[in-house]
Parts: C-alpha cells; structure tokens; sequence
C-alpha cells in the first residue's frame, strides 16, 4: 500500500521512476524542468511541509534524484501525498 502512495507522489512531482525497484525507498528522476534536486525538495518541504531525501546526500550520481521511504504508515504517506497534491495545484 505504501508502494502506491510513493508511486503516486512521484507521477504528482512529475518524477520518472523504475516500477520494478525493490526494497524500503523508492528513488526518482526529477523533471528537467528543475536546475536541480534541491529546487523541488525544498520546495515541498517548505511549501507542502514534506520531507523527500534529496539523492545527491549519497553521492553525486544522486544529484537528479529523489529518494521516497516506504517505512513511514500508510495514514502519514497519504497526508503527504494531499499536501503535495495542493502545493502542485498551487504550483511550485
């Protein structure tokens, strides 16, 4: 269930993904239209009040990347993806 919702977040964020990735995250290529990853992370932490792991804190071939964790509870995941969902609307 918490796949779904990450899955979601990235196709809101316009983030192109692998389906067939495994494990505890979920990781995504960002849209060209940001300069770079920290255009959007910050702008849904500060605007949707949600933390998405910039990829380039785990080297440098992370730097177009997003990382989503799979950890967090359903209920936390679907807020996230309402609030993002509304920032989008409001546009970013």
């Amino acid at each position: 269930r918490r796949r779904v919702i990450a899955e979601e977040i990235m196709r809101v964020l316009g983030c192109t993904f692998d389906p067939s990735q495994v494990g505890m995250f979920l990781w995504g290529k960002i849209p060209d239209k940001y300069n770079d990853v920290e255009d959007l992370t910050e702008a849904v932490l500060h605007k949707a009040r949600v933390f998405i792991t910039p990829g380039f804190i785990f080297g440098n071939n992370g730097r177009r990347y997003i990382r989503i964790s799979l950890c967090a509870k359903d209920e936390k995941m679907k807020e996230a993806l309402e609030r993002i969902k509304t920032t989008i609307k409001q546009g970013i």
